[in-house]
């Protein structure tokens, strides 16, 4: 590889702790995974409570690792999607249809789980 185009010692290190955080995040269950992206679809989430879509919250998931590119997100969607429909089935969060891939969006039920902390046992609850 040519010397203009070699990462630096920190992007690298960077890379390597988004994809071990990647890497947690796809071997948490599908329960736990609900819950941590969770807050994402509230008011410190990337749209501050408004609609988002699951590219989003996989972002939102790796927002402290500046490491993790576009690509790397990608990693997340399948897991992501299914703690979605956790969510959804337990009434926490609603779909709106807008194009092929929906939007979501934080239901009443859910903004009270968020404000209590009552998230995991409201999924459980749910199963």
């Amino acid at each position: 590889m040519s010397p203009l185009f070699r990462k630096s010692p920190e992007k690298v290190a960077q890379k390597a702790a988004a994809k071990t955080e990647i890497e947690r995040l796809r071997a948490l269950g599908v329960l736990d995974l609900a819950v941590a992206v969770f807050p994402g679809l509230g008011p410190d989430g990337p749209t501050h409570g408004a609609s988002v879509r699951v590219q989003q919250l996989c972002q939102y998931l790796l927002a402290d690792y500046p490491g993790a590119g576009q690509m790397d997100t990608l990693d997340l969607l399948a897991p992501v999607r299914r703690a979605i429909e956790l969510l959804h089935g337990a009434g926490l969060i609603s779909p709106i249809s807008v194009q092929r891939e929906p939007y979501w969006r934080i239901t009443p039920l859910g903004e009270m789980a968020l404000a209590e902390g009552t998230v995991r046992q409201r999924l459980t609850d749910a199963r």
